[in-house]
């Protein structure tokens, strides 16, 4: 992975991690916003002869009646375009990622190759992937009976909104290809190669942090986190273009089961994680054992030359307020 020298000017930091939660807001913003614009259009225009009839026989209902009707379609026309309209308001949304870093998003950040990736690292990659799944399922059973109890679920919001997008053809495309196509660019791209100057392991941490919260859904939250670190270092060791498969290749099996409408392949998967979650466990006991002074000099090399980079860059009111939005929003929707 490439290291920089942590730049001791305070206020560098404190630039650098504006500019990225900035740039990750309006790209929140940018993509809602056109997915709405989207969704209202598609179901003007399919309804555009029902809503021509209700306008031709104007009297002063003709609001009213014009407005219930719109509110009835409305809830259709998200499930069925919102995997439309969230596509292109990624991709709308990447436009951002021109102001954050310039030409270097097209020249640098995005065909950047630090190291060539053998197969095996590869598969250990993806295993670490599926590993995370497997703990993010336990984690899932011990915590999902406690927060019924207090009124709420950490899965429902999420299998709500992923069934419909699932279901749907642009939303599948969305979730499996488009989504982890953009997102890779926005927090494997120009998020994570902004900060790297401050140190790889500070990169890593705080562009996970940026994507896990991004989600605003709080099992999802944490599960990108721990994901957003393999991919962050995936992208920083090897090459963006590795991220992205190994994201690719998360979301495709995550809703095949919803797709296919197929239980036991749900079943199989989550026994496949389960497994994955043990081997990672005794690969990191091993290689901790057995290789600890190259790890220790590898951490040594990825931390930040400026012992107080994290603690500069966690007062910023920029990230503060990012993470007490996004926060806020993810613990609302747990007991929605």
């Amino acid at each position: 992975m490439q290291y920089y020298l942590a730049n001791r000017d305070p206020k560098q930091i404190r630039r650098d991690v504006r500019g990225v939660v900035l740039c990750v807001a309006a790209f929140i913003l940018t993509m809602n916003i056109v997915a709405v614009v989207v969704v209202v259009a598609a179901v003007f225009i399919e309804h555009l002869d029902s809503i021509m009839h209700i306008l031709g026989n104007a009297d002063n209902s003709s609001t009213e009646i014009l407005t219930n009707y719109l509110l009835s379609v409305y809830g259709d026309g998200m499930d069925k375009y919102m995997g439309l309209g969230m596509l292109l308001g990624m991709v709308c949304g990447l436009s951002w990622l021109f102001l954050l870093r310039g030409k270097k998003f097209v020249t640098s950040d995005i065909p950047r190759v630090n190291s060539k990736a053998k197969v095996g690292t590869l598969l250990i990659l993806l295993l670490c992937v599926f590993g995370i799944q497997g703990f993010m399922s336990l984690i899932l059973i011990v915590s999902e009976p406690l927060f019924n109890q207090a009124g709420g679920s950490l899965t429902d919001v999420l299998e709500e909104s992923t069934t419909s997008l699932a279901i749907t053809f642009w939303g599948a495309i969305y979730i499996v290809i488009i989504g982890p196509i953009c997102e890779e660019l926005v927090f494997r791209g120009g998020v994570l190669r902004k900060l790297e100057r401050h140190g790889a392991n500070f990169a890593i941490i705080v562009s996970s942090l940026l994507f896990a919260l991004y989600h605003m859904i709080l099992f999802q939250a944490v599960f990108a986190f721990f994901i957003g670190i393999v991919l962050a270092y995936t992208a920083g060791r090897f090459s963006l273009k590795w991220a992205i498969v190994l994201h690719i290749i998360n979301n495709g099996l995550a809703i095949l089961p919803t797709i296919l409408d197929n239980e036991y392949l749900a079943i199989g998967l989550g026994l496949i994680y389960l497994a994955s979650f043990i081997a990672v466990i005794v690969i990191v006991i091993v290689i901790v054992i057995v290789r600890r002074d190259l790890l220790l000099a590898q951490k040594r090399a990825g931390a930040p030359r400026e012992p107080r980079v994290f603690a500069r860059a966690f007062v910023s009111p920029w990230l503060i307020g990012y993470i007490a939005i996004t926060g806020f929003v993810a613990v609302t929707l747990v007991f929605a």
